[in-house]
């Protein structure tokens, strides 16, 4: 296990830092009366993982110095707990899907299983706190639930692609008109117990030839590597 030359505090394998002191941990020690000029904590020279704590670190600071800010002030103001208790879940929330975000950028299924279910537990909360489970049960979630399906094969679908460019746009587009469609068709269910489609067809014939472009100039022009040569810019 490494150890650092100026306080003794033992690093981890990862660590180029020393978190106590701030010196590098391959800094020469400190010998006779001249000390070695030390060099001041740099964000660019961390590692990826440390760079992540650090941003991870920070929005956990923003975040509940917020929500204990609020539930103090409620508390303060009205003698109980009674508009903070939104700003407190929020805030959890948006916690726990940082946290996942942060550090489960490799377990792409298991982000978005975490962050579709702090989510919907969010709706629920808010539901219940309106004494009402109509709303974030048949509609919020459902819409939620979808959102995160698209994005799971989208995500799949650029993963599976060798070749990255504007074929990326034309699967987007053509993700962000099929969500458009299983929004309408849930809100149409809710609203009408009926499934009805208008502007959500709109949208997903508008998108349809120019995602079919974009497809057909990427594989076509696939030996071209270098766009800007090819339409004179």
């Amino acid at each position: 296990m490494n150890v650092c030359n100026y306080c003794g505090v033992e690093l981890d394998a990862e660590m180029n830092y020393c978190p106590l002191c701030g010196h590098k941990s391959n800094t020469p020690v400190v010998t006779g009366i001249k000390e070695t000029k030390t060099e001041a904590y740099d964000f660019d020279e961390l590692t990826h993982f440390q760079k992540r704590k650090l941003v991870w670190e920070l929005a956990a600071i923003v975040l509940v110095s917020g929500v204990v800010a609020s539930f103090i002030i409620d508390l303060f103001i009205n003698k109980q707990v009674t508009w903070s208790k939104y700003t407190i879940t929020i805030g959890l929330v948006l916690l726990i899907n940082t946290s996942l975000i942060i550090f489960m950028q490799k377990r792409f299924f298991l982000l978005l299983s975490g962050c579709f279910i702090s989510t919907s537990l969010l709706l629920v909360l808010l539901d219940l706190f309106n004494l009402n489970l109509d709303w974030g049960l048949s509609l919020g979630i459902p819409i939620i639930f979808f959102l995160y399906l698209v994005l799971c094969f989208l995500s799949i679908l650029i993963r599976k692609s060798r070749q990255k460019g504007i074929n990326i746009i034309a699967y987007s587009l053509t993700a962000a008109g099929i969500l458009c469609l299983c929004i309408e068709g849930i809100i149409s269910l809710h609203m009408y117990n009926l499934l009805k489609f208008q502007w959500s067809v709109i949208v997903l014939v508008s998108v349809l030839p120019v995602s079919a472009i974009l497809l057909y100039i990427h594989y076509r022009l696939k030996r071209v590597t270098n766009l800007k040569k090819f339409f004179h810019i």
